[in-house]
């Protein structure tokens, strides 16, 4: 795939999450309800019209990296949108879960361990409702999409979330370089990264 064009869909995505700075505050002088008003409604124009052109490239790049007919894309994007929701929804329980685990553990001595204990033991479950939902997945892009092209929308799904994260960590400020490599959890993995 064209690097050049994946690093322009990352910066779309990037501005997507990042949001837009308010005009008001910009030009030095605190914001007004009708500044901020007018400043909101641009914000989500220009979200949506980001949102619409992000969609549109994403859709033409696996069209091309898959060579699909138009049935196939059709039936791609039904699936596609089934299965980010339902990705959505685990990722919010697993945000939940992990952010109740660290306000826990930040308490020390003093942390709660039935309650340590009772999200220690969700994790497992959740991980299995993210295999569940991948074998899902397959299954139904299965009946439409041939082997070689269920195995280059894999890739090319985690080529995106690789690039989304790296462009993350930028904006957080850590380089590349130093960034700890995390399993599939999220956890950051012990040891050296592996020599190039």
């Amino acid at each position: 795939m064209n690097m050049h064009r994946l690093r322009r869909l990352m910066a779309i995505a990037l501005v997507l999450t990042a949001g837009s700075p308010a005009m008001a505050g910009a030009q030095g002088r605190p914001p007004r309800a009708d500044d901020r008003a007018a400043t909101s409604r641009m914000n989500a124009q220009q979200r949506e019209a980001l949102e619409k052109r992000f969609k549109e490239r994403i859709d033409a790049l696996v069209k091309e990296r898959l060579r699909l007919t138009d049935e196939q894309q059709l039936k791609l994007r039904e699936v596609a949108s089934r299965t980010e929701e339902s990705r959505r929804v685990l990722r919010r329980e697993e945000s939940v879960l992990r952010t109740a685990l660290r306000n826990e553990m930040t308490a020390g001595e003093k942390a709660n361990e039935l309650k340590v204990g009772e999200l220690l033991d969700q994790m497992p479950g959740l991980e299995r409702r993210k295999l569940d939902l991948m074998e899902s997945e397959q299954r139904d892009l299965a009946k439409f999409l041939t082997a070689t092209q269920r195995a280059r929308y894999f890739g090319l799904q985690d080529e995106l979330r690789r690039g989304m994260q790296d462009l993350q960590r930028r904006r957080m400020g850590m380089d590349d370089s130093t960034a700890a490599p995390t399993d599939s959890r999220g956890f950051r993995r012990r040891g050296n990264p592996p020599s190039m």
